[in-house]
């Protein structure tokens, strides 16, 4: 357990050193995400979003400011963990990911580990102003205390859960840009981050469904827009665990394979 902390630890600090080397970096950490927002916000400003507005079949105008941050909330989360995953495929390709099966800590922490440090880092700065935000818009409804922090562990479990099934995938890709691009822009368009996943046709609601980005934002606006209780939302919540599960078992079986690959071929390029 000590050397497990020790390894979290340093990881932390080496993903720290490497992507935050400028102050400006922080300032960055909220710029983009609020341009996003705003941006995201006043795209709908010209258009009708009255009662009577084909948006209203969807969600109340009045929450929308609350559906889009909520939305670019949850996407920051898994945005993030894209990132660090893509990032350790160029550390592969540069030779220093071989430590991962030299060492010998338990693997799967270590990504989850590397997976959270950039969490940590890349979210908290917009995760505040989204806090400091929800005091000025409307469309708040909570049923308890807890809803807020529960919220909050949901988007974390799951993203951590993603980051760590992303990093197996972008680490023995040959070519970790198709996988970028397959699993960042349809997260942001089909997710439900800028539009209720219900409102899109059938084909795209089935690719919404295969991101766990989807069901993270049906429960977290469940608990802080529709003020839903705990018993309410326990059948998504149940789906969302089994999704996480699958994620789970998917990364020990690739990591699985991954090391018995290596050991057969001395390569780390799996696909």
């Amino acid at each position: 357990m000590k050397q497990l902390a020790s390894l979290l630890w340093a990881e932390m600090v080496k993903e720290h050193r490497h992507s935050f080397h400028s102050k400006m970096v922080y300032f960055s950490l909220l710029i983009w995400p609020a341009i996003m927002f705003v941006t995201a916000y006043y795209s709908f400003a010209p258009f009708r979003l009255g009662a009577d507005s084909p948006l209203a079949r969807f969600l109340s105008p009045e929450q929308l400011p609350l559906f889009l941050l909520t939305g670019y909330l949850g996407y920051i989360f898994f945005w993030c963990l894209v990132q660090s995953a893509w990032q350790m495929s160029f550390e592969r390709q540069a030779g220093t990911m071989e430590m991962i099966f030299i060492s010998p800590v338990n693997r799967l922490a270590f990504l989850y580990g590397r997976s959270l440090s950039s969490l940590v880092e890349g979210v908290w700065l917009f995760f505040c102003f989204t806090m400091l935000a929800l005091l000025f818009v409307g469309g708040v409804h909570l049923s308890g205390w807890w809803a807020v922090p529960l919220a909050f562990v949901v988007l974390l479990g799951s993203a951590i859960v993603w980051g760590g099934f992303l990093s197996v995938l972008f680490l023995f890709s040959r070519d970790s840009s198709f996988l970028y691009t397959v699993l960042d822009e349809p997260m942001l368009i089909f997710s439900g981050v800028r539009l209720p996943p219900m409102a899109y046709p059938l084909w795209a609601k089935a690719i919404s469904f295969c991101f766990p980005l989807t069901y993270a934002l049906q429960l977290v606006r469940g608990l802080l827009m529709e003020g839903a209780s705990l018993a309410s939302l326990l059948p998504e919540l149940a789906l969302l665990v089994g999704v996480l599960l699958v994620l789970v078992m998917a990364t020990v079986l690739l990591l699985k394979k991954a090391e018995r690959h290596m050991k057969e071929t001395g390569n780390m390029v799996m696909y």
